[in-house]
């Protein structure tokens, strides 16, 4: 029977793995400052870009991304990272002040942060989580506070859209629901990964200030459980004012094995090794970034120092760094650091009050890496055609991803977007998955569930009970038939008595 089982998982992998190697769901970005555009992805040349959505001006700049059906490839809706618009840019119903007031107010009601807000599935129900780090009123006064030192978020709030609404064109559901709040983090750096069983989302977001913190959450179907929190050495916070947050960027391999991040005036790429199963980073590395000097300086540090973005390459083996004005690749396997890093491109490509600044960096379904700009005015950014070869032959095409046209708009980033065609991880299943005997049982039940306080279980008198996490780490063992959850976050957990399991929801 165990035999069967193991041949039954492996087949649902494999069905899994074909399914998400044609999900769509990344088909389409949505991007623009002024008046937005759609790119229409292919598997080979460079997207269409069409101007799409009406004046009054519309702005998606920073923190800003979308979703779309992941069998068709159509457009569903997007975020500004403080508003929601569904699929003919109209603000979705109920979709709109999805932050704090003060700092909607401030920023105009779209997001400024590179990777504030992120769309992931809830399912396959035609649901979604809408995940947006932003900030309280309270902090939000402090920042302009007179001799204010510092400007951290403090707050992340998830929404839940319901795109089977409204003819298709989606609702909020539930607003401005509490995922993390009275701590002070970083305003950018937040992306998800798909953990390995294919199906449920790891969701990592830089900390506190003074040392390198990285919350991490599980979100599934049934809830979002967390945070766990990981503290790791460096990248040196103090180098320069640690308050210095306005850009940097998470970023995962393809493979989902590896993890990168970059901060504004930290000097340092981090670099590690991600379980999928359990979210954790492990073999955590950190290496020294070059600074360009030779093209201008101010009083206090090369102007040049400051980090943008990170992308890995569709191989796996190169990271790319975008500084203000030059474009790094790093081959991490390479032991030798003077042959790891090459300088993919030096300097503004413009006169110095022209140029754009370069920004954060996003990795298309089409393999190519697209290359935002920080003021976004003009209409085009560069482009890194062929990621996976070393050196020169990696291909930088100055301001080749371009709209030649008199519209109203100007680029600015794309979409902060999590691969969406990564699928469930075959080589090594978490458990419960890889237990051939986790299954469904009748003959015991749990109640109620969900629950907040206690669960009773019936048909099971004085047989071992033990209650796990989706982890699949053991967190209670008891022979009575009550379990008090109130301890734990809330989440889904697995009860498992004599080799057999049910999913228990902790609300």
């Amino acid at each position: 029977m165990k035999q069967v089982s193991n041949l039954l998982f492996l087949g649902f992998l494999f069905i899994s793995n074909i399914f998400y190697a044609q999900n769509k769901s990344g088909k389409i970005w949505v991007f623009g400052s002024g008046r937005a555009a759609t790119a229409l992805f292919s598997d080979t040349s460079r997207p269409i870009i069409t101007p799409r959505f009406p004046i009054p001006p519309l702005y998606f700049i920073h923190g800003h991304n979308n979703i779309c059906d992941s069998a068709t490839g159509n457009l569903l809706f997007s975020c500004n990272g403080m508003i929601l618009y569904d699929s003919n840019c109209v603000i979705m119903e109920n979709g709109d002040s999805l932050v704090p007031q003060n700092i909607y107010i401030h920023d105009n009601g779209m997001g400024a942060y590179t990777q504030s807000s992120i769309i992931l599935p809830k399912g396959n129900n035609g649901q979604f989580y809408v995940i947006i780090s932003t900030v309280t009123d309270t902090t939000f006064n402090k920042w302009t506070a007179p001799n204010a030192f510092k400007a951290p978020n403090d707050l992340i709030l998830y929404h839940i859209v319901d795109i089977n609404l409204n003819g298709g064109l989606g609702k909020v559901v539930q607003k401005n629901n509490v995922l993390l709040n009275g701590v002070e983090f970083h305003k950018t750096m937040m992306m998800a990964c798909r953990h390995a069983n294919g199906k449920d989302w790891w969701l990592l977001k830089q900390g506190s200030y003074d040392t390198n913190q990285i919350y991490r959450f599980l979100v599934t179907e049934d809830s979002i459980a967390g945070p766990w929190v990981q503290t790791f050495p460096g990248p040196d916070p103090n180098i320069y004012p640690k308050y210095w947050d306005l850009t940097g960027q998470f970023a995962f391999s393809p493979d989902g094995k590896k993890f990168a991040a970059v901060k504004q005036k930290c000097q340092q790429l981090f670099l590690a090794d991600f379980d999928r199963c359990t979210g954790e980073l492990y073999n955590t590395k950190i290496y020294n970034i070059p600074i360009d000097s030779t093209t201008q300086t101010v009083t206090q540090f090369p102007i040049d120092s400051l980090l943008q973005g990170i992308c890995f390459s569709p191989n796996n083996q190169f990271v790319y760094i975008s500084r203000r004005w030059n474009i790094y690749q790093f081959e991490y396997g390479e032991i030798d650091s003077s042959q790891a890093w090459f300088r993919v491109k030096h300097g503004p490509d413009t006169t110095i009050q022209k140029f754009q600044i370069y920004n954060s960096m996003h990795r298309g379904i089409d393999g190519r890496i697209y290359i935002g700009n920080w003021a976004g005015q003009y209409k085009q950014m560069s482009v890194i055609d062929k990621p996976d070869i070393k050196g020169i032959g990696c291909s930088f095409c100055r301001k080749c991803f371009r709209l030649d046209d008199t519209t109203y708009m100007g680029f600015s980033a794309p979409p902060d977007m999590p691969d969406f065609n990564l699928g469930a991880d075959t080589t090594s299943p978490c458990w419960p998955l890889q237990s051939g005997n986790v299954k469904e049982n009748e003959s015991w039940q749990v109640y109620p569930n969900p629950t907040s306080q206690l669960l009773y279980i019936t048909n099971a008198r004085g047989k071992r009970k033990y209650l796990y996490d989706m982890m699949g780490y053991i967190l209670f063992i008891t022979s009575k038939d009550e379990i008090d959850v109130s301890r734990y976050a809330k989440g889904l957990y697995y009860l498992k008595i004599e080799g057999e399991s049910k999913k228990v929801l902790v609300e």
